[in-house]
């Protein structure tokens, strides 16, 4: 009888250990791709999608009567394939329309900071103009890999 009673205490603690190894071994973070706050299904992250606009875009300004350059090599990004596809068949009139708006710039605006971020920006909106794309569906990004002005 005493034998019953030592296995049944021995059988009790360790399926008392399993469970509890059980609740304290779980992950408690939910599932991002299953639910979010409040029940809403959240779409885990995608994966950015990159392509340079080569070659680089060289323009001139005249500032106080001299000749002065600015070169610029940048990359877009999109999170699907088929925005990238489309940049790449619209690259002529893209470079067109970039080229057009890089040389009305001021020179002296883009030697600042927030200059260059605002051009960065306005290339952004022009780039999803010409693809006919909004900037939650078209190119989300654009980042600047060379900028060089003399």
């Amino acid at each position: 009888m005493k034998k019953g009673i030592i296995i049944g205490v021995v059988v009790a603690l360790l399926v008392g250990g399993g469970v509890a190894a059980f609740f304290l071994l779980q992950d408690d973070a939910p599932d991002p791709a299953v639910a979010g706050e409040e029940g809403v299904v959240v779409e885990p992250e995608r994966e950015p999608l990159y392509r340079p606009l080569s070659p680089a875009f060289i323009v001139n300004f005249r500032v106080r009567g001299a000749i002065h350059y600015l070169q610029l090599s940048m990359q877009v990004m999109a999170y699907e394939q088929d925005v990238i596809d489309t940049v790449e068949t619209n690259d002529p009139a893209i470079r067109n329309q970039l080229i057009m708006l890089f040389s009305g710039q001021d020179y002296d605006a883009l030697a600042t900071l927030e200059g260059k971020e605002q051009l960065r920006q306005d290339v952004l909106v022009a780039i999803n103009e010409v693809i006919k794309m909004d900037a939650d569906n078209g190119v989300q990004d654009v980042f600047f890999t060379a900028f060089v002005m003399q």
